[in-house]
């Protein structure tokens, strides 16, 4: 009598491991570059996201470039041609950049200061019940009723940009990772001219693409100066 189970046919895939997904990567704006990592299993996977060229698609930010992964087994892989779509924004907070109030005509106050001013700045008005104690004007709000602050109006700027990358071969990348569906995540803190430069100029893209109303005569003009950027 054949042994129970001997004709019984192989179960397929029963130790194929299906591999997870790698849903966001939070990049930092260095020049032109978008430089960060993220981690897998304990690996650390460095990475940068190079932009060359930039247009507008269906009224979207479209950067185009080179995106590059060091893997721990396999050193540095790259593919050119990825498309990371602007899907959503974040507004900074803080003093705006300083060469955005050039543009809007407006310095801070802080920025052009002497020492003694900042020390006359620094004192309560006469009024002051005690030291530390100040005056403030009251409140001004824009025709929505939200507050104005130095972060909006024209001296509003981007502080994160986030992309939809064209799908990615994570076993091409040397990453155990399904990269078929990725956003990256893009912070807008730079420290250098071309950082700073290219943060005013794609504050103006979004503020031209997600104004009311939007303005495509202006985003176009935006795009060209971005891509001059890119190529500097």
């Amino acid at each position: 009598m054949p042994a129970e189970g001997k004709n019984r046919p192989p179960l397929l895939g029963r130790h194929t491991k299906t591999p997870g997904k790698l849903h966001t990567i939070p990049g930092l704006l260095r020049g032109r570059i978008f430089d960060g990592r993220f981690e897998e299993q304990g690996e650390t996977y460095p990475f940068t996201f190079v932009p060359t060229t930039a247009s507008l698609d269906d009224h979207r930010l479209v950067l185009r470039g080179r995106i590059a992964v060091t893997s721990p087994q396999h050193g540095i892989r790259f593919v050119d041609g990825v498309e990371a779509r602007l899907v959503a924004t974040q507004g900074g907070v803080g003093t705006s950049p300083a060469r955005r109030q050039l543009l809007t005509g407006t310095v801070q106050t802080s920025q052009i200061a002497t020492s003694e001013q900042k020390m006359e700045q620094e004192k309560g008005p006469e009024t002051d019940l005690q030291p530390g104690l100040h005056a403030f004007d009251s409140p001004k709000f824009d025709e929505l009723g939200r507050p104005i602050v130095e972060s909006t109006g024209p001296l509003g700027f981007v502080g994160a940009l986030y992309f939809r990358l064209s799908p990615l071969d994570g076993q091409a990348l040397g990453v155990p990772l399904d990269m078929s569906r990725v956003q990256l995540n893009g912070r807008l803190a730079p420290t250098d001219d071309l950082g700073r430069d290219l943060q005013v100029t794609l504050s103006d893209v979004v503020a031209a693409l997600y104004g009311d109303p939007r303005d495509e005569r202006a985003a176009n003009e935006q795009v060209q100066n971005l891509n001059r950027l890119l190529k500097s």
